[in-house]
């Protein structure tokens, strides 16, 4: 059987030992709030979203401006025969009067509107993969100083059921069936470490910090407060999501407005100078687009079953945010109940029950099966408290996320 020193560099779990993490200052703490605003400061999909905005507003001030005009040139009179050339040169201005134009000028700005509501979309999603990851590493962490201190604890009954076999008091059974319970606790432990070795890669990606000794400098963040909403059926309005979903659909009543405009009558007014037979003159005139025809019915037709989808997916939408505002509210408030009865119903009597099982031992009476059943549910009971804690914090702030407020207070 391999013992501990052996096991425990298979996955380079002691990064800094005891001795030297106690000689060296404690490295700062990283906090929840902290990782949230680097992410926010850094989130590539945010800028790229503010960016997009940044566009689309000033897309608005450039649809308010009239359509240029059209020079037309021509000549006439041309060939081999001695006539005077005729020249012609029209200027066409259309006339941004009207539907066209205030349907244009609404739709640019409903764009704008989608877009600007789509950063603060991004940054609820960015929120919600750093929360997730924050969690994460802080869960990890405790897992693996459980399994750390519960590998001590059976390091210390190894070494003393070894010393009663060696004097002929316990059979060598007990020692290996020990020894075993010890190297499950170890394998445990490298499997929890390189996990969360995993999720520190992820939260640095996130946060662009250092991933050295990160999972040192994360805390379990304290249960945070859960306001809830006055009206269930309003709420959804206030996440992000929701209201971009309401904008596209004003943006799509825009675009079908203007489609519409589209195919009604335009005007241009014309304005130019003609020679004809030596005669210079000057012209001038009005072009009338008439609606006749097929005009834009085809891209009428699109912009109306947009609207009627846009309609349709903001429905869904708001009863799918309904339904997980609920679920997400009674998960954090049954997950906060079970974490504040963990210590008084799982861990103080699984406290009781190993020292119990320990002193039994010790004293000859106990037996090693008695003894490693105990240790199990000590070890189990820990880690099942330790994970309701980190589900409450989680629900928790899952729960304000989903009810459009600050992961934070």
């Amino acid at each position: 059987m391999p013992r501990l020193p052996t096991l425990l560099p298979l996955a380079g779990l002691l990064w800094v030992t005891a001795a030297t993490a106690g000689a060296q200052p404690a490295p700062s703490v990283f906090t929840l709030a902290d990782a949230l605003a680097r992410a926010r400061e850094l989130a590539p999909q945010v800028e790229a979203a503010r960016a997009r905005a940044g566009a689309a507003a000033a897309a608005v001030d450039a649809a308010g401006r009239w359509r240029a005009p059209t020079l037309d040139l021509s000549v006439e009179n041309l060939g081999p025969q001695a006539l005077d050339h005729d020249g012609f040169v029209w200027l066409t201005q259309p006339l941004d009067v009207g539907p066209r134009r205030t349907t244009r000028l609404r739709l640019a700005r409903s764009q704008n509107d989608v877009l600007q509501r789509d950063v603060d979309a991004q940054r609820r999603l960015r929120d919600v993969q750093v929360v997730d990851a924050y969690l994460a590493v802080a869960s990890r962490r405790q897992v693996v100083d459980i399994l750390e201190t519960h590998a001590a604890s059976l390091d210390e009954l190894v070494t003393y059921v070894r010393l009663r076999v060696d004097r002929g008091v316990s059979p060598e059974g007990d020692l290996r069936k020990l020894e075993a319970e010890r190297a499950r606790v170890v394998a445990a432990r490298v499997r929890a470490a390189l996990d969360m070795r995993q999720q520190v890669f992820t939260l640095s990606l996130l946060t662009r910090e250092d991933a050295a000794g990160l999972e040192q400098r994360v805390q379990v963040p304290p249960m945070p407060t859960l306001p809830l909403p006055a009206n269930i059926d309003t709420a959804p309005d206030r996440r992000p999501e929701v209201a971009v979903a309401s904008a596209q659909l004003r943006e799509r009543q825009s675009a079908a407005a203007f489609e519409r405009a589209m195919g009604g009558t335009s005007l241009a007014v014309m304005g130019g100078y003609k020679r004809t037979a030596g005669f210079h003159t000057g012209t001038a005139g009005v072009s009338i687009d008439l609606p006749l025809g097929a005009r834009n019915l085809p891209a009428r037709l699109r912009a109306e079953a947009e609207v009627t989808a846009a309609t349709l997916e903001l429905e869904r939408l708001r009863e799918a945010v309904r339904l997980e505002m609920t679920a997400a509210v009674e998960a954090a408030q049954v997950l906060a109940d079970q974490a504040r009865n963990a210590q008084s119903t799982m861990v103080a009597p699984a406290d009781v029950a190993v020292r119990a099982a320990r002193a039994a031992f010790r004293e000859g009476t106990g037996d090693v099966m008695a003894l490693v059943d105990a240790e199990r549910v000590h070890l189990d009971t820990r880690r099942e408290a330790h994970a309701l804690q980190i589900d409450a914090v989680a629900a928790t702030l899952r729960a304000r996320l989903a009810l459009g407020d600050a992961p934070l207070p």
